[in-house]
Formats: C-alpha cells, structure tokens, sequence
C-alpha cells in the first residue's frame, strides 16, 4: 500500500485535532471556573478567554443557551434541537439574574464538551522530547 501526501495530512491533523482537545481539557480548570463564576462578563484571564471562546464556537445543534421570557428576564437555559417545536427546547428553571443564567449555560456547555470530547491518549514517536 502506497502512502500518499493527503494520508501523511489527515495523519497531522489528527494529532494536532487530539493535542488541541489535550491542552483545552487540561484548560477546564476549577480556576476557570471560579474565575467565571466570580464575574462572567468581566474574565480578563487569557486562559480562561480561551476556554470560552472554545465553548461559544461549538455547532448550534444542541447547544445551551439563555432564553430571555420577557423584556428584562427572567432568564431559562434552552437547548436547540432540530425536531423540536420552533427547534427549541426550554428548561422550566427561571434566573431572575441574567449573570446567573450565564453561569448555569458555562457549566452546561463545559459539562458537555468534556463529555463529548474525551481525550485518548496518542503514543509518542520515539526519540520525540513531547
């Protein structure tokens, strides 16, 4: 069997995919979350910037998201779901802080990518430093 460039690239991406999802799973931190808890709209910590960024840029199939019921609250965790009337699906918890209901959906969606993106090890070359 003949290997080709385009195996050699899947084979590179597949590693840097996999230490990618290592470095943000070593990431999700009891700081991180502290750091959001304490004040999620004001986290100036870059790992912390990183780790949101990841969870925000996730696909919107099955996603947790806040889901304001009035004007100015209070404030549900919906989740989307194609099939679903209006492809939404509402949690019956209400937060009448909206910094609450930012909290709840961080952990919703840290809970579910290290669920979803469990990290299996890859064997090292040999004569490689990392």
């Amino acid at each position: 069997m003949t290997r080709t460039a385009s195996d050699r690239i899947a084979e590179l991406l597949e590693v840097f995919a996999q230490r990618s999802l290592a470095r943000l799973r070593a990431e999700f931190t009891e700081e991180v979350v502290a750091l959001h808890d304490a004040d999620p709209l004001w986290i100036l910590e870059d790992g912390a910037n990183r780790v949101l960024r990841i969870l925000r840029s996730q696909p919107i199939q099955g996603k947790h998201l806040i889901y304001a019921t009035g004007p100015d609250g209070p404030w549900c965790l919906a989740r989307v779901t194609h099939g679903a009337p209006g492809n939404l699906v509402v949690h019956p918890d209400a937060y009448g802080d909206y910094e609450d209901a930012m909290r709840a959906v961080f952990h919703e969606r840290k809970s579910e990518y290290l669920e979803t993106n469990a990290v299996r090890e890859l064997p090292l070359r040999k004569g490689s430093g990392s």
